[in-house]
């Protein structure tokens, strides 16, 4: 696993150059897309072209530290979603326990792949926007100095989450804890012993953090200006229509029928 101490990676790429608002407007188009359809079909094209535009900017890296926390929630939710779902369809699997309909199944996979897509999505906007980027974007929208800080400091500190996190995997492996498994439920109950730790290790690295701000003497009541202000260029005024287009399109498709199971 990566130490990088920042999900952000420097490159020079269309996405890159963007205002951070006008990615914002892009990412809030993605996340309607993929949450007004059911359809799985309908769901894997944004999911796709958000995967395909994550490994053009570099962002291979940074899915790899999330490969687990996206194949768990996929698997979780494939197996916990049809239980949610009227059936329908011919049966597809028949067992003591129930039966999985072809609706079933569709719905369930819908449902995981709008997770996963809502996941490689903002993994996208992190990868091509740095912390002071996102910080500045939303405070220009009007977002409280405090909210925005809040989000950076989360983002700032997710990296040193997985960090710790690995470290602590490594920790129960030298002591016997065999992590991972034949199958993917053993792989998932494998990792339930290393929660209360990571998330021991996460409090304790807040409270630090708050200390050293109080120490400081952050305040957030007073105005707040940005050393580097991004212009909001046409290139942005157009991915930012091209967001409001995908928000304007799927509700209107969905309200016809489309992409429905």
């Amino acid at each position: 696993m990566s130490s990088s101490p920042s999900l952000y990676v420097d490159r020079d790429t269309f996405l890159h150059r963007l205002n951070a608002r006008s990615k914002l407007a892009l990412l809030v188009g993605v996340f309607v897309t993929v949450y007004v359809f059911g359809d799985p079909l309908w769901v894997f094209v944004p999911l796709a072209a958000t995967f395909a535009a994550l490994l053009l900017v570099g962002g291979w890296a940074n899915f790899k530290r999330l490969s687990f926390i996206v194949a768990a929630l996929f698997l979780v939710g494939f197996a916990v979603w049809p239980a949610f779902a009227e059936s329908g369809g011919p049966v597809l699997l028949e067992t003591p326990l129930g039966t999985l309909t072809e609706r079933e199944l569709l719905f369930a996979l819908g449902r995981s792949e709008r997770i996963a897509a809502f996941i490689v999505g903002g993994l996208l906007f992190v990868t091509t926007t740095s912390n002071e980027e996102i910080v500045a974007g939303m405070r220009s929208l009007g977002f409280p100095y405090a909210f925005c800080f809040a989000v950076g400091t989360a983002l700032r500190l997710f990296p040193t989450f997985l960090g710790s996190a690995n470290t602590v995997r490594q920790a129960q492996a030298a002591r016997g804890h065999e992590v991972g498994g034949g199958n993917p439920v053993e792989t998932l109950r494998s990792y339930i012993p290393l929660l209360i730790p990571v998330f021991m290790t996460a409090i304790r690295n807040v409270q630090t953090q708050a200390m050293a701000l109080e120490a400081r003497g952050f305040d957030t009541r007073g105005d707040r200006t940005f050393y580097d202000r991004q212009p909001f260029g046409p290139t942005d005024w157009a991915v930012a229509a091209f967001g409001l287009a995908l928000v304007v399109g799927s509700v209107y498709l969905r309200l016809q029928g489309y992409g429905t199971v």
